[in-house]
């Protein structure tokens, strides 16, 4: 399975153009948002002594929205 070089510079130039394109600030609002409520939803789990899994959970969820949003954010300053 031999991939031109070419082809490969192809699809990432075709995918960092989507991505810079479709990267706006409401789909950052809303992975901060989700994350926010991600967030305040493990900080209510750890309040009410439920599971400390789910609380676990809740809060690695936020960070990885988080992380999600300043990524694209990053790229797709960077790339335009």
């Amino acid at each position: 399975m031999n991939i031109d070089q070419s082809y490969l510079f192809y699809i990432w130039q075709k995918l960092a153009f989507q991505i810079v394109h479709k990267t706006n600030i409401w789909l950052l609002l809303v992975f901060l948002a989700t994350a926010g409520a991600s967030w305040h939803l493990g900080n209510l789990l750890d309040k009410h002594n439920v599971r400390a899994r789910e609380a676990n959970m809740a809060h690695r969820t936020a960070i990885g929205y988080t992380s999600i949003a300043l990524m694209l954010w990053l790229f797709s300053f960077i790339m335009s």
